[in-house]
């Protein structure tokens, strides 16, 4: 019986830490380069290219997760989707909110997202990330936030 219990545990230990890694070692190098065609190092405030995203609020709970690159330049924060790849763009100057939440749109991971609010074609939307350091984001984002209102 122990045994059993011992092998859930190193299965579960595998999955949830060395399959990351593999991951990353595989989808960072091209998230990099799709990053590097828009922005040049310099205008880039903060990223994370082990982003995940819980789904864009408009469209609804039937959504799948999305891993990817989040990046905060000077003007947007930036949503590189690997697949299916795609991007979103969120102007700063859009952002009406900023915070952490427990789960998006059903889907939580256990601990606290990254939760941004925004104005979009006249309407409110929003969309959250699990992010290595959801503090330092939204350190990012509401300094971000107060200088666009100056």
């Amino acid at each position: 019986m122990w045994l059993i219990i011992a092998g859930i545990v190193v299965a579960l230990a595998f999955m949830l830490v060395v399959v990351p890694l593999i991951v990353h070692r595989v989808i960072g190098p091209k998230l990099e380069a799709r990053i590097a065609q828009v922005y040049k190092p310099e205008e880039i405030v903060f990223k994370d290219v082990r982003a995940n995203n819980f789904g864009l609020e408009s469209k609804g709970p039937i959504q799948a997760r999305g891993n990817g690159a989040l990046v905060l330049t000077a003007r947007e924060l930036h949503f590189f989707q690997l697949i299916p790849a795609r991007e979103v763009r969120i102007p700063l100057d859009s952002i009406t909110e900023v915070k952490t939440v427990r789960s998006h749109l059903g889907k939580t991971v256990g601990r606290s997202l990254l939760y941004v609010s925004f104005a979009a074609d006249g309407r409110q939307d929003a969309m959250a990330w699990s992010v290595a350091d959801v503090e330092a984001w939204l350190s990012k984002l509401e300094g971000k936030q107060n200088q666009n209102v100056r």
